[in-house]
């Protein structure tokens, strides 16, 4: 059974943990979008099935029982800075009020190698011991050595890094909805969804693995993989990476999947 399975099973029984530890062997780019998405895939669920909470939110900040470390403005213009004291305050002081819409209030510490010691300091009384019906995800992409302090009171749970076999079922309906829709909605619609260009840009070159026929589009997937790399270095808006991965899955794509 996967790890979602298990968790929602515990969930549904109220036995959920307070403290998770996330890892996968999958390489660091790879690895923090897996997580995240799982993490985010987890927590809806619960909303949604458990909670029965009726309204849908795209965006897992949406909802106002989850917190995400590093989500403040000191973070704004710095370049993959470590987590800092604030943060654990903020974090500390979400958990002492009680939940507005679920039975539960979660928080997310999406980069684990960023906790310093002062800041696991900060955090340990409250990963040892939970405030209310609480779950802290840290994730670790990286796979790296955590501090034995927050190691020791975690859960490690590994999550598994490959796909069912041949299951490009999520890309085929991605693509087969974006074909469907002009620009301007496509822009839309995309710019509020969890998933991001960067993941699908990835699912888009594990389905050409799978298509070696089309050497154009292989050739032009190739360039924009490196192009998408040079706009994350430059912060470039979203809004503009999903204008051009438009454009090029019009160009190649879409005559392909869209019937």
């Amino acid at each position: 059974m996967s790890w979602d399975k298990i968790l929602f099973e515990k969930a549904s029984r109220q036995q959920l943990g307070h403290f998770y530890i996330l890892e996968t062997s999958l390489p660091p780019n790879l690895a923090s979008e897996k997580l995240n998405h799982f993490v985010s895939d987890f927590i809806k669920n619960y909303f949604h099935k458990i909670d029965q909470i009726k309204q849908i939110s795209s965006h897992i900040l949406d909802y106002p029982d989850v917190y995400l470390m590093g989500n403040l403005p000191d973070y704004q213009d710095k370049k993959e800075p470590n987590y800092i004291v604030a943060d654990a305050e903020a974090m500390i002081r979400y958990f002492e009020f009680k939940p507005v819409q679920s039975s539960r209030k979660f928080a997310i510490i999406p980069e684990g190698h960023k906790l310093t010691t002062q800041v696991a300091n900060k955090c340990l009384k409250l990963l040892e011991e939970p405030n209310g019906q609480s779950t802290i995800f840290l994730l670790n992409p990286r796979g790296q050595k955590l501090l034995d302090t927050i190691q020791s009171r975690g859960l490690t749970l590994r999550i598994n890094a490959e796909k069912m076999i041949n299951d490009d079922s999520e890309w085929i309906k991605f693509i087969q909805v974006s074909a469907s829709q002009n620009f301007a909605d496509f822009l839309e619609v995309n710019q509020k969804l969890d998933r991001d260009v960067t993941y699908w840009s990835q699912e888009w070159a594990s389905w050409e693995a799978e298509h070696p026929e089309n050497l154009p589009a292989k050739q032009a997937l190739f360039e924009w993989l490196k192009n998408l790399q040079e706009m994350d270095t430059y912060h470039q808006p979203a809004a503009t990476k999903w204008s051009l991965f438009y454009h090029l899955l019009k160009q190649h794509v879409f005559s392909r999947l869209s019937h």
